[in-house]
């Protein structure tokens, strides 16, 4: 019932924003739109070779877009709700409805004083990393909906150029249909106070954070963490950074520490407005700690590497996701060309969806968990373009090292499986090809390969993915695609394997 109560309520807005004479919505663009797709796939519910069976499917999309640019207030939000036919009786591990909500908002309540950002999500998420891994928008197998929202007021105050100290508060809330996956609810206050322009040679910082973390599966846990920083700028371009602080965490540990002194060393390095490097090694509680974030812009590339290490959750990671942006990375391809922010962010909407690229690239999977684990990421990406091909490949790494007690996650796992998710290992690459035959014609390719292994339950499995997809615009507002897509991979809980093969032609309208 709260899953459709939430699918009612935002579709239910979003018509009636899109039902608001034109005079009082004169700032805001709302956009509505409906697809409709017939897909036959052999394997609709990802099954092991041995028990698929065909089925067309029917699906029909309503959506809605909505954006708002002004000085002082800046919405994006998208809403699409998805509704499944089948040729035949559905089976379990297809759905009879989803949806899909990306929003953000962030607004300047008084001037250059009190500032605001949200954020709110519906996803279909997977569950396990050791399960059938698909992007078919009717397979609920190996995944559900998660629900998120996260508010968040600051306060931002400058102390003429001697220093700048800003205070935030955050609210979220994360939940999900899946049983064993607590409903959640973090509050976050966040003081920071960092040098002016007064500083130029020594720069310094102080950053201090409460949170308090309520879950129904776990105890409420209250972590907190006190950083200090140094910058010292030998020229315009390299500087030597240092920190030093305190971590204490309030989860129940496998006899291990949960609190300790942390600090780094490390440099950065600006040579130009293109090209940024940020290195740091050190140590926190759980051992020795890295960071590097470097990115390369020219002409037709962007490139970017990123490695962190960090203390996390999986309801964290829903919030505030890790994945490569695909509008990200060509707004920054495309910032010589279009200077101005909110016609390069218009520019590139229109490009992602004439070439049918993928909102975001292909990441390891957040799988569901109640524990607090130390996650290290390792992300390397580069998007090219030429006068009619944008090419994007996209390389991952992530290491997950559970920190709390197994018991949480029982009922998430069950005892014959519970220690899965100790220790786990991801890696993947993705190409993705958009190529333009013509001013009304595209071709685009996704070809994504990945690897999980559970290094304490002995497991392992490979997952591959291919589509390949031609899209035509009929007029400004009316396109169609004809796809191509094949799925396989192993079922290693199931000491199996699956595959599917489909093929989908869609006709999707924009008013």
């Amino acid at each position: 019932m709260a899953k459709r109560r939430t699918r009612c309520a935002v579709l239910g807005s979003a018509m009636l924003l899109a039902l608001l004479p034109s005079a009082v919505r004169a700032a805001w663009q709302i956009k509505p739109s409906v697809e409709l797709r017939e897909t036959w796939s052999d394997n609709p519910q990802l099954r092991n070779d041995d028990e698929k069976q065909s089925q067309f499917i029917t699906s029909v999309s309503p959506g809605v877009t909505i954006a708002n640019e002004t000085p002082r207030l800046q919405v994006a939000a998208s809403y699409r709700l998805n509704a499944f036919a089948y040729s035949n009786k559905r089976a379990t591990g297809n759905d009879r409805l989803n949806s899909n909500l990306n929003a953000t908002a962030k607004g300047d309540l008084i001037r250059d004083f009190l500032f605001f950002d949200a954020t709110a999500g519906i996803t279909q998420a997977q569950v396990s990393a050791f399960g059938p891994v698909n992007n078919n928008a009717y397979s609920d197998t190996n995944r559900t909906e998660v629900r998120s929202y996260r508010v968040s007021p600051f306060i931002v105050h400058q102390f003429g150029g001697f220093a700048t100290t800003q205070l935030r508060y955050t609210h979220d809330l994360v939940s999900s249909d899946l049983v064993g996956f607590g409903r959640s609810t973090s509050d976050v206050i966040d003081l920071s106070l960092n040098s002016g322009p007064t500083f130029k040679t020594l720069g310094w910082g102080l950053q201090l954070n409460r949170e308090s973390l309520e879950d129904g599966i776990a105890p409420k846990s209250i972590n907190s963490t006190a950083l200090a920083s140094l910058r010292y700028s030998l020229n315009r371009q390299f500087s030597l950074t240092a920190t030093g602080g305190y971590d204490r965490f309030d989860y129940e540990g496998m006899g291990e520490g949960t609190k300790g002194a942390s600090w780094s060393l490390g440099f950065g390095y600006e040579p130009s407005l293109r090209t940024s490097v940020r290195m740091s090694a050190g140590r926190r509680y759980y051992g020795n700690s890295y960071f590097l974030s470097a990115t390369h812009r020219s002409r037709n590339t962007v490139w970017s590497v990123n490695y962190s290490d960090d203390v996390s959750t999986s309801r964290g990671n829903f919030v505030l996701p890790s994945s490569v942006d695909t509008a990200a990375m060509l707004s920054q391809m495309y910032q010589a060309n279009f200077p101005d922010p909110v016609q390069r962010a218009a520019f590139v909407e229109a490009y992602i969806r004439a070439l049918g690229l993928p909102r975001s690239l292909p990441n390891a999977v957040n799988y569901f968990s109640n524990r607090y684990t130390l996650q290290r990421q390792f992300n390397a990406s580069v998007a090219m373009r030429s006068a009619r091909t944008t090419t994007m490949i996209m390389l991952f790494k992530m290491r997950r090292e559970a920190l709390s007690l197994v018991q949480y996650d029982s009922a998430l796992l069950g005892s014959s499986q519970q220690n899965l998710n100790d220790n786990t290992d991801q890696t993947g690459l993705s190409l993705n090809v958009g190529y333009k035959l013509s001013a009304r014609t595209s071709a685009a390719l996704t070809a994504s390969t990945s690897r999980s292994e559970s290094l304490s339950g002995n497991l392992s499995e490979n997952t591959r993915q291919f589509r390949l997809s031609m899209i035509h615009s009929f007029e400004p507002r009316l396109n169609g695609s004809l796809e191509v897509r094949r799925s396989s991979g192993g079922l290693a809980l199931q000491n199996s394997s699956y595959a599917e093969n489909a093929v989908s032609a869609s006709l999707s309208m924009n008013f």
